[in-house]
């Protein structure tokens, strides 16, 4: 075990240091905090920053491109946020709609999952031992996965005078040779540029 253990720590230190990261760009009524692209309207404050998911699943990375937002509602009334209210813009001008929690989880889940739920109330054993707690940690790792989809996604709906939404918006994964994107709200936007094209135009 201890084997396999150097390997993949070692293979995702390098998909770590190849991982596209996106920062926002200062511009008219966007300023720039910890790295959080931040926008005030006259009834909200919108921020947003291209942060990686490194919770279970940790394959999430691998196939979205994530953004941390968060929503203050500074209004008297409630605010309501929908799904479709955000897109992700590339350097092309393609759109990208909001992946939502359930399509994640059909794809991440492990195929075990299925063989486990199907035998879970079956009477006869399952082979060995061995195999059988194999498979109720795989199990285990998956309910910790969902929990933290669940607990970290943001979530879509109403914001109370005064609160505050924050989470992760999932969106398809943009082409490596995508130097620039635009994340949307309704009317509102904050343009985001790829990490090392700030550093070519900060030199």
């Amino acid at each position: 075990m201890k084997r396999l253990i150097f390997p993949l720590l070692l293979l995702v230190l390098i998909f770590t240091g190849c991982t596209i990261r996106y920062v926002p760009v200062q511009s008219d009524g966007v300023t720039i905090t910890d790295n959080f692209g931040v926008k005030k309207a006259k009834d909200f404050t919108f921020a947003a920053a291209n942060e990686y998911w490194n919770k279970e699943p940790q394959k999430l990375t691998n196939y979205f491109t994530t953004f941390y937002i968060s929503i203050q509602n500074r209004e008297r009334k409630e605010m309501e946020v929908t799904m479709s209210d955000f897109g992700l813009i590339d350097q092309n001008g393609n759109q990208f709609d909001v992946i939502t929690q359930d399509y994640i989880e059909n794809l991440l889940a492990p195929r075990q999952i299925d063989y486990l739920l199907l035998n879970e109330n079956k009477e006869e054993p399952i082979n060995t031992e061995d195999f059988f707690n194999e498979q109720k940690l795989i199990m285990e790792k998956w309910r910790t996965a969902r929990n933290n989809l669940l607990t970290y996604s943001f979530h879509f709906g109403k914001i109370m005078p005064g609160a505050k939404k924050s989470g992760f918006l999932f969106f398809p994964k943009l082409e490596s040779e995508n130097a620039e994107c635009i994340l949307k709200f309704n009317d509102m936007s904050i343009n985001f540029i790829r990490l090392d094209e700030k550093k070519k135009l900060d030199k």
